[in-house]
This record gives C-alpha cells, sequence and structure tokens, in this order.
C-alpha cells in the first residue's frame, strides 16, 4: 500500500492523505486563545505547530476541520501564524557587532534594536495582510478611509518606512510591502557584512514602539464581526521554531513579549527546553507568570495525550470515507468516530502474560498459572477488598501478582532470581497486604518489570503486544509517532485484508467503518514493524555523523534491554524499569573528550527525537553533584522498546554512565553495541534508588 492510501499518513501537521490539514482543537488551544501570552516548548512531533495553526486566521477561516469545532468568530483575539526561519536569516547575528558600535556604552542594546525592528516588521505585513484579507472576506469591518488615514500616521510617525518603496505607502498592502522589503535588506545587510551602512536607512524606535504603534491603531479601528455583534481585535503573534535563535536573540523576544500589552499577545513555540524564559533587556525586569504562561506538551497529562489521539485518528478516519458518504456529525461525535479502545482493545500485563502462557510448552509456565491460581484463591479467603478484581468465576487471572509474590522475600525490594516450587508458600504469607492501597501500588509500579523478566524467562524476545494503551504509550507524547503506528497496524491491516481476498481499493473504507476489532496479530506486527522502522530511519536521518547517532541508540537500547529484562539479575524486579542514563557531572560541564562528540550526538539525538531528557530528582542524586548544575537524565523514545524489548513504559530508573564508556560506544568500532552493552551492565551499580516506597501512600502509580 502507499502512503496516498494510507489514511494515518504524511503523519506531518496532522496532515490528510488527500492534501487537507487536519486539526483538533485542544484544551491547550484554548489556552492559547486567551489574553495573556504563552510559550510552548515540546519535543519534535508533539504537536506544537499545528496548535499554532489552530488559533490562527487562516484555518479559522479555511479549514474544514477545525472549522466543525471553532470559527473565527469564537475568538477575540486574530492569530497570526509566523514561522520565524522563512523569514529571519541564519546571518542576521551577532558578528562583529561590538566593533559596529565602539563608542556605544553597551553594543548589545543596538543589536535588540536592529533585532527586534525585524521581528515588529514581519509581525505588522503579517498583520496588515490579515486585516486586508478579512476584510475582503466580510469577517472584519474597516473603512477604506480608515486605512489610508493609519497608514498615513504611520508613515508620518516613522518617515524612513519610505526609504525602502519608490513612494510613501498609502494602502495596508504598499505598507506591507515596504515592511517585506526592508527586512529583506536587513538580512541581506548582515549577510554582505554592510550593516552600517544599512542600519542608517532604518526607522529610529525603541523597541516594540513600531509594533504597538500600528497594531493600536488597527485595532481601534477594526471591527472584528463575533457570532453575536463585534469587537476591537487583538493581534496573537504565534511564532514557531524558536529554537533557532541565538541567547541573545531569545533576550530580544523575551523583551518584546515583557512589554506587550494588549492588543498585542505571542505564542512563543520552540523544540526542547533550552529557551530562555526569563531574561529581558529591561533591567531588573524578568518575565514572570504575570507576563506570560509556561506549557510543556512533553508534560501533558496521559489523559490529555490519549484524549488528543483519539481526536486525530478519528479526524483521520472521518476524512477516509468519500464526501458524498460521510455522515453527519457534531464535533462531540467525531471524536469518538474511530473508537481506539473499540478498534484496538485495551490489554494489560496480565492479558499480555496470558497469552505467552498459552503458547508456552515451558514447565515455568505452568508454574507460573500454578502460582497465578493459587493467589486467585487466596486473594478471595483473605483480601476481600481486592478480590473485585479477580473473581472466581473471571477471565482475569493475577499472573504479574502472583509472580511477584512468589519470588519477593519479605524485605521492600529483596527478590530471588530464581524462586521453585516450595518457594510458592510466600504467596499465602504475602497475601494479606494486598488489601493495602500502597501495597497495590507498589507492586503495580513493578509490573511491567515482572512481565519482562517472564518474557525473559520463558524464551519470548518479542512480547504479543497490542491494545490502544500500548500505542499510545509507545507513541511517548508525539502525535506524529502515533501516527506513524497506526500507519504501520493499518498497513499490516490491509496486507491481511487483501491476502483474504478482499479488493483493495475498498480496503480504507472497510477500515474506517468496520466496527470488528482488529486482529492481535495485526497489531502487534504493526507495532514491531513501526518500532524496527524507527531505529533503521536513524541511518538515513539528514545527520552529519548518523551512524554516532546509531551507534549511541543502539548502544543505549541493548543496554536498557540488559538492564530490564536480565533473568538471572534480582534489580529487574528490586528496582524496575532502569533506563534513565546520567553523564557523569563532569562531562555535563565540559570537561573531557564528551564534550565534543559525544555531547554533540546526545544533543543530535534528543533534537532529533530519539531521546527524552528530563532533570533528575535530588533523591536520586549524590552527594558529588547535590548543589551543582541540574543533573540530566536521557532515556530513549518508548517508540523503541518492541525493537529493542524493554517496558512500553519506558524508563524511570536512574543509570549514571562514565565519561569513558560513552567515549567507548562512540569511537570504539571494534566492539558492537551489543557486547558494549553486555560489558557495561557488568559494571553498573544500582544508583540510589527513586522507586515508590512500599508503604508511601502520597506517590501511588496508576496502572
Amino acid at each position: 500500500m502507499d502512503g496516498g492510501s494510507n489514511p494515518f499518513r504524511p503523519t506531518r501537521w496532522e496532515h490528510h492523505s488527500g492534501g487537507t490539514p487536519l486539526i483538533w482543537f485542544t484544551p491547550t488551544a484554548e489556552l492559547l486563545s486567551e489574553d495573556k501570552s504563552t510559550y510552548v516548548h515540546g519535543s519534535r512531533g508533539s504537536g506544537k505547530t499545528t496548535l499554532l495553526r489552530s488559533v490562527c486566521w487562516e484555518d479559522l477561516l479555511h479549514n474544514d476541520s477545525l472549522n466543525l469545532q471553532r470559527n473565527l468568530g469564537d475568538f477575540r483575539h486574530i492569530g497570526i501564524y509566523i514561522r520565524l526561519p522563512d523569514h529571519v536569516a541564519a546571518s542576521l547575528g551577532v558578528n562583529n557587532w561590538e566593533s559596529l558600535f565602539p563608542q556605544s556604552a553597551d553594543w548589545t542594546h543596538e543589536y535588540l534594536r536592529f533585532f527586534s525592528l525585524a521581528v515588529e516588521l514581519i509581525c505588522i505585513e503579517k498583520a496588515l495582510t490579515a486585516a486586508h484579507t478579512l476584510r475582503i472576506e466580510g469577517r472584519l469591518q474597516l473603512e477604506a478611509s480608515q486605512e489610508l488615514l493609519l497608514v498615513t500616521s504611520v508613515t508620518d510617525e516613522f518617515p524612513a518606512l519610505s526609504n525602502f518603496s519608490d513612494r510613501p505607502p498609502k494602502t495596508f498592502a504598499e505598507l506591507s510591502r515596504a515592511c517585506r522589503q526592508i527586512v529583506r535588506a536587513m538580512n541581506e545587510a548582515s549577510g554582505r557584512g554592510t550593516l552600517s551602512t544599512a542600519i542608517e536607512s532604518l526607522p529610529v524606535r525603541e523597541p516594540a514602539e513600531l509594533l504597538t504603534f500600528v497594531v493600536s491603531k488597527l485595532s481601534g479601528i477594526a471591527r472584528l464581526r463575533k457570532t453575536v455583534g463585534s469587537v476591537s481585535p487583538g493581534f496573537k503573534f504565534c511564532l514557531d521554531d524558536c529554537e533557532v535563535l541565538s541567547e541573545i536573540q531569545i533576550k530580544a523576544i523575551n523583551t518584546l513579549v515583557r512589554k506587550s500589552r494588549f492588543p498585542i499577545s505571542w505564542v512563543i513555540c520552540s523544540v526542547g527546553e533550552a529557551f530562555d524564559l526569563y531574561e529581558t533587556f529591561i533591567p531588573r525586569q524578568p518575565l514572570t507568570d504575570a507576563d506570560r504562561r509556561v506549557i510543556s506538551l512533553d508534560d501533558r497529562a496521559p489523559g490529555e495525550f490519549s484524549d488528543l489521539c483519539q481526536a486525530v485518528s478519528s479526524l483521520r478516519i472521518f476524512y477516509t470515507i468519500p464526501e458524498e458518504s460521510r455522515p453527519q456529525v457534531s464535533p462531540r461525535q467525531i471524536q469518538r468516530f474511530f473508537s481506539l479502545p473499540e478498534r484496538l482493545g485495551v490489554s494489560n500485563v496480565n492479558s499480555i502474560i496470558g497469552q505467552m502462557i498459552n503458547r508456552s510448552t515451558s514447565g515455568l509456565a505452568l508454574q507460573i498459572q500454578e502460582a497465578a491460581y493459587i493467589l486467585r484463591y487466596e486473594i478471595n479467603k483473605k483480601a476481600k477488598r481486592f478480590a473485585a478484581k479477580y473473581p472466581e468465576d473471571s477471565p482475569n487471572i493475577p499472573y504479574y501478582e502472583a509472580y511477584l509474590l512468589w519470588h519477593w522475600d519479605g524485605l521492600e525490594d529483596s527478590f530471588s532470581s530464581n524462586a521453585d516450587a516450595d518457594d510458592m508458600s510466600r504467596i499465602s504469607r504475602h497475601t494479606r497486604l494486598i488489601n493495602q492501597p500502597s501495597f497495590q501500588a507498589w507492586m503495580r509500579r513493578k509490573m511491567v518489570a515482572t512481565l519482562l523478566q517472564i518474557a525473559a524467562r520463558l524464551g519470548f524476545r518479542r512480547l504479543p503486544l497490542s491494545g490502544s494503551n500500548i500505542v499510545v504509550s509507545l507513541a511517548d507524547g508525539s502525535i506524529r509517532d502515533f501516527l506513524e503506528i497506526m500507519g504501520d497496524i493499518y498497513e499490516k491491516y490491509a496486507s491481511d485484508r487483501s491476502s483474504a481476498g478482499d479488493a483493495g481499493t475498498s480496503v480504507a473504507e472497510k477500515f474506517a467503518t468496520s466496527r470488528t476489532r482488529i486482529s492481535l496479530k495485526v497489531q502487534s506486527d504493526g507495532i514491531y514493524s513501526s518500532s524496527e522502522a524507527f531505529f533503521r530511519g536513524i541511518s538515513i536521518h539528514a545527520d552529519a555523523r548518523p551512524d554516532a547517532v546509531a551507534r549511541l541508540i543502539e548502544g543505549l537500547g541493548e543496554l536498557t534491554h540488559v538492564l530490564q529484562t536480565s533473568a538471572n539479575d534480582p534489580a529487574v524486579l528490586s528496582v524496575a524499569e532502569r533506563g534513565v542514563f546520567t553523564i557523569d557531572p563532569a562531562v555535563a560541564e565540559g570537561v573531557g573528550d564528551l564534550a565534543g562528540v559525544a555531547t554533540a550526538t546526545l544533543y543530535r539525538a534528543e533534537l532529533a527525537g530519539y531521546l527524552r531528557t528530563s532533570t533528575v530528582s535530588r533523591k536520586a542524586q549524590t552527594s558529588e553533584n547535590i548543589g551543582k548544575i541540574p543533573l540530566v537524565g536521557y532515556r530513549l523514545h518508548k517508540r523503541f522498546a518492541p525493537y529493542f524489548h524493554f517496558s512500553y513504559r519506558g524508563a524511570y530508573e536512574i543509570v549514571r554512565i562514565k565519561e569513558a564508556a560513552i567515549d567507548s560506544l562512540l569511537t570504539n568500532f571494534e566492539t558492537s553495541p551489543t557486547n558494549w552493552a553486555k560489558n557495561s551492565a557488568l559494571r553498573i551499580a544500582v544508583a540510589k534508588s527513586d522507586q515508590l516506597s512500599l508503604f508511601d501512600e502520597t506517590r501511588l502509580i496508576d496502572e
């Protein structure tokens, strides 16, 4: 099947195969539409661009899928989408600025004036274009005479705007063209090194003054038509891809945000968390929570991301149906048009273990089954509050709980690696604890680790993964990765239907309209195919050294596998789901060889979305690094989990890696990443654990 017939591809910006951008208006978008400025950051594929576009006028005016939910008249602001790298050349940097202004008390303030002018001109040009188009569309009330007066007042106040035109601008279109020409001239002068001459021709103003002047006047004379009545519009400037900015440019953007008031507000969007959210050029006036809110898309609640996956997949499937056959649906109905739980089902650890038990001929499989039956009997006899989960006549069987209690020595995190049949007496002794919520949470924290150890002992390298919750978890907060996984499941579904003799031309529509659950095999095949493709894609990634990134990911993937699945390692259960790798603090400070190749490789892997980062809690830090710079942990994207055979929930526990170990992985090509991982695992000591305490009821972890 080609990408054109797959409803989940292409995956960038929720784009439908027919060419129509499909946008779901999220609760986060509701926050962006408010008066307050917002800083949004997240990893690649987390939906940042779509989020911005959902509050901007072009899509609110013309996008069919968005218009099912919202329209321009629902808002007070006119959202203006600006992809910054499209307008600001890389040459608009800070080279030689100090030498350009030898008499200046602080040359950085001269750069602030220059760079902020470029941003303001871009915003003015986009705002005037929006006003002109919306007036033609009948969505904005504005008289022609008011337009002429506004432009005249702007050129009177800032006469240098006419320096870049054959004649003084008279209309919005002419003033927009003048703004574009000035930005082009600024970019060109920066690239050619002729700034000293070009600066003399630019409008004289203080940062934010020009933008405030134009937008305030525009808001004062225009009226935005709403569902009922009309209002003076605000203008919300949504700057995308701001991670390309330098430190001083970020400071300039922050200064503009700090100075803005209605009718101006901002959305500043960037990949990762590198954006400085505080510092401005205004003395002793950093950005505060009063100036803007900060939203991390990587920190979305699991339920919010699950709802987004549900809505986006429904939009994709809905628009797969030919227009003449589409049912009339409300926004509430379309969100559940393709029900992920119904079509994919919902898996849990015990159902996965049950599938392996049924397929295995090992004597251990029979012992695990016997242990589970013993526990179910004991639960119904001793743990009445827990018994409702596993009644005697239920098909649900407590496999992972039984395995844990069977191998638990009774101390908080002390487990036997190979308990035998005689040790099953532990199950009866420990059953009384199951009534305690903290004990249940302690077990749930270890349930996937139990699954992985059982799989390793039974000889299953490939888990029977399926279910909407598994797919959403593997997407790791990235809507793009969710669509990639669903796209591969669809490919397997289409191939399966084709081999059964179904007509290929109607596969997409059958997928969209059927209410039959997609088979477990099709789902599992699609999940593993997607995971393998994710790893194979590293070698063709547009990267200066893809071989280094591939070795890094393969080495850390194999190491995560060993740490989470080793059948003879009691730490697999005592410190579950290890694989958040921290680099020696000396490396983070730029000392040693890792300041070069490895640091750059880690950064590229993070930027590409292969690694996720998080700040390590103080509890998990050591006495040497507490009080120093924050310790950052790296873990692999969860989509790698099927390929490398580690937890589909990712990794949670800290593993400290020496500088020399990473250096060896990236430079010593005589040792394979797999052997590197095995050797490294032998030398890794269990770090101070941030695991859930056995009786800590304040930190319950839900399944």
